[in-house]
Protein backbone atom coordinates (compact mmCIF):
# COMPACT_ATOMS: atom_id res chain seq x y z
CA UNK A 1 0.00 0.00 0.00
CA UNK A 2 1.07 3.31 -0.90
CA UNK A 3 0.43 6.62 0.39
CA UNK A 4 1.10 10.19 -0.65
CA UNK A 5 2.86 12.51 2.15
CA UNK A 6 2.82 16.07 1.09
CA UNK A 7 6.02 18.09 3.36
CA UNK A 8 6.61 21.69 3.44
CA UNK A 9 9.83 22.78 5.35
CA UNK A 10 9.03 25.16 8.03
CA UNK A 11 11.39 26.86 10.35
CA UNK A 12 11.36 24.32 12.98
CA UNK A 13 11.60 21.42 10.51
CA UNK A 14 8.51 20.23 8.41
CA UNK A 15 4.69 20.36 8.29
CA UNK A 16 3.18 16.90 6.91
CA UNK A 17 0.16 16.26 5.79
CA UNK A 18 -1.64 12.71 4.46
CA UNK A 19 -4.75 13.91 2.36
CA UNK A 20 -5.41 9.59 2.56
CA UNK A 21 -5.70 9.56 6.29
CA UNK A 22 -8.25 11.86 6.94
CA UNK A 23 -6.30 14.94 5.50
CA UNK A 24 -3.49 14.03 8.85
CA UNK A 25 -1.06 16.20 9.77
CA UNK A 26 2.05 16.28 11.77
CA UNK A 27 5.09 18.05 12.26
CA UNK A 28 8.88 16.31 12.69
CA UNK A 29 12.13 17.76 12.70
CA UNK A 30 12.97 15.20 10.68
CA UNK A 31 11.34 13.25 8.04
CA UNK A 32 12.20 9.71 8.84
CA UNK A 33 10.06 9.97 12.00
CA UNK A 34 7.39 11.55 10.55
CA UNK A 35 7.01 8.64 7.75
CA UNK A 36 7.03 5.87 11.04
CA UNK A 37 4.51 8.00 12.38
CA UNK A 38 1.99 7.90 9.21
CA UNK A 39 3.19 4.19 8.98
CA UNK A 40 2.12 3.41 12.26
CA UNK A 41 -1.62 5.30 11.66
CA UNK A 42 -2.27 3.53 8.60
CA UNK A 43 -1.80 0.77 9.88
CA UNK A 44 -4.50 1.49 12.83
CA UNK A 45 -6.52 2.74 10.12
CA UNK A 46 -6.54 0.52 7.67
CA UNK A 47 -5.68 -2.64 9.31
CA UNK A 48 -2.19 -3.04 6.74
CA UNK A 49 0.19 -4.42 8.26
CA UNK A 50 3.13 -1.30 8.37
CA UNK A 51 5.98 -3.82 6.76
CA UNK A 52 3.54 -3.27 3.59
CA UNK A 53 2.95 -0.01 3.68
CA UNK A 54 4.95 2.75 1.92
CA UNK A 55 5.02 6.63 2.47
CA UNK A 56 5.56 8.55 -0.64
CA UNK A 57 6.88 11.96 0.46
CA UNK A 58 6.89 14.53 -1.87
CA UNK A 59 8.35 17.84 -0.71
CA UNK A 60 7.03 21.58 -1.29
CA UNK A 61 10.53 23.05 -2.01
CA UNK A 62 10.19 25.49 -5.00
CA UNK A 63 13.36 25.24 -7.12
CA UNK A 64 14.85 22.85 -5.56
CA UNK A 65 12.78 19.81 -6.11
CA UNK A 66 12.80 20.87 -9.93
CA UNK A 67 17.24 20.94 -9.00
CA UNK A 68 16.84 17.29 -7.24
CA UNK A 69 14.23 16.23 -10.26
CA UNK A 70 17.15 17.61 -13.13
CA UNK A 71 20.52 15.69 -11.18
CA UNK A 72 18.24 12.73 -10.59
CA UNK A 73 18.01 12.62 -14.52
CA UNK A 74 21.18 13.91 -15.29
CA UNK A 75 22.21 10.75 -13.04
CA UNK A 76 19.89 8.32 -14.82
CA UNK A 77 21.52 9.80 -18.12
CA UNK A 78 25.11 9.03 -16.93
CA UNK A 79 24.01 5.30 -16.18
CA UNK A 80 23.03 4.92 -19.59
CA UNK A 81 25.42 6.49 -21.31
CA UNK A 82 28.57 4.37 -18.96
CA UNK A 83 26.50 1.26 -19.56
CA UNK A 84 26.33 2.08 -23.68
CA UNK A 85 30.18 3.43 -23.45
CA UNK A 86 31.20 -0.09 -21.23
CA UNK A 87 29.60 -2.59 -23.85
CA UNK A 88 31.13 -0.21 -26.66
CA UNK A 89 34.73 -0.59 -25.34
CA UNK A 90 34.40 -4.58 -24.98
CA UNK A 91 33.26 -4.33 -28.57
CA UNK A 92 36.39 -2.37 -29.49
CA UNK A 93 38.74 -4.63 -27.24
CA UNK A 94 37.43 -8.02 -28.71
CA UNK A 95 37.96 -6.37 -32.31
CA UNK A 96 41.19 -5.44 -31.72
CA UNK A 97 41.78 -8.71 -30.14
CA UNK A 98 40.46 -10.57 -33.42
CA UNK A 99 43.36 -8.30 -35.16
CA UNK A 100 46.07 -9.80 -33.45
CA UNK A 101 47.06 -7.12 -30.91
CA UNK A 102 47.87 -8.16 -27.94
CA UNK A 103 46.97 -6.89 -24.79
CA UNK A 104 49.93 -4.57 -24.33
CA UNK A 105 49.53 -3.05 -27.31
CA UNK A 106 45.74 -2.12 -26.72
CA UNK A 107 46.23 -0.89 -23.45
CA UNK A 108 48.91 1.49 -25.27
CA UNK A 109 46.33 2.36 -27.78
CA UNK A 110 43.27 2.84 -25.08
CA UNK A 111 45.35 4.53 -22.36
CA UNK A 112 44.72 1.78 -19.99
CA UNK A 113 46.68 -0.97 -18.09
CA UNK A 114 46.93 -4.44 -19.65
CA UNK A 115 45.01 -6.09 -16.48
CA UNK A 116 42.42 -3.61 -17.41
CA UNK A 117 42.42 -4.83 -21.00
CA UNK A 118 41.84 -8.39 -19.84
CA UNK A 119 39.43 -7.73 -17.94
CA UNK A 120 37.52 -5.76 -20.76
CA UNK A 121 38.43 -8.91 -23.47
CA UNK A 122 35.40 -11.36 -23.76
CA UNK A 123 36.38 -14.65 -21.92
CA UNK A 124 36.98 -17.69 -24.70
CA UNK A 125 36.57 -20.99 -24.21
CA UNK A 126 37.58 -23.66 -26.53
Amino acid sequence: MEIKARAERQDDGWLIAVPSLGNYKTTSKRLDKATEQIKVLAEKTTGESKCDIVVKVEAVMPGIICDIEAAQHKMREAAKLQEEASNEIRDVVSRMRDEGLTMRDIAILLGVTPQRVAQLAPCTTD
